[in-house]
């Protein structure tokens, strides 16, 4: 089923205009009970409640996400997301993107991420950013790009949301045609959480030997 979505556009504040999507907003069944999964970050950017309350099926050209603001800039640690396959076995294959809402534009992507086999359990992905040493400001989508599909309409790994309904948070990207679209009255924000500035400092030799050993 297609539905009439609210695209972004950001000026001096976000403004909204309505346009439809290419993409479906079907939604998968309800998890038979809510199931808060394991996270561990403590500190994070996140507008989820910690519930997994169901999931969309996922588009080829989709990218699924949450709306975060990086301020006036921050070097991205690490990344944690709830997943389940619905029966789908894994691993799965995607790509960690970064959108710009005002154009719906991507700003970065580490490509190349394999999620674990999700098919009868959620699953939570910890992807640590800090090697990368990637920096980001302002406003973004944090969007996860799905590459394993079981049909062009159904990629993995598939992404929960939670049971929060009309939280300014949760947004889909249709890729094909750089359309951004406000989720939140079809769903709660996506179990996906970001952490900034959290990435260890390198240590700084304190003895002439040491210094010595390291060009050596």
């Amino acid at each position: 089923m297609k539905r009439f979505a609210i695209a972004f556009v950001v000026l001096a504040s976000l403004a909204l205009a309505s346009s439809a999507p290419a993409i479906d907003f079907d939604q998968k069944s309800t998890m038979p009970e809510i199931i808060a999964p394991n996270f561990t970050m403590a500190q994070v950017l996140a507008c989820d409640n910690g519930n997994a309350a169901s999931a969309y099926y996922q588009d080829d050209t989709g990218r699924y996400g949450n709306y975060f603001s990086l301020g006036g800039g921050a070097r991205l640690s690490h990344l944690e997301f709830a997943h389940y396959g619905f029966g789908f076995s894994g691993p799965y294959n995607y790509d960690l993107e970064l959108w710009d809402p005002t154009s719906c534009t991507p700003v970065l992507a580490v490509n190349g991420l394999v999620a674990q086999d999700a098919a009868n359990d959620i699953m939570v992905e910890s992807v640590d950013l800090c090697p990368r040493n990637l920096t980001a400001a302002g406003n973004l989508v944090v969007a996860l790009d799905a590459n394993s599909c079981s049909t062009p309409a159904d990629c993995y790994p598939d992404l929960l949301f939670d049971n929060q309904v009309n939280v300014f948070c949760p947004v889909i990207i249709d890729a094909s045609t750089g359309q951004c679209f406000d989720a939140s009255a079809d769903s709660g924000p996506f179990l996906l959480r970001l952490e900034i500035d959290n990435c260890a400092v390198p240590t700084v030799p304190k003895t002439w030997g040491a210094v010595k050993n390291i060009y050596r």
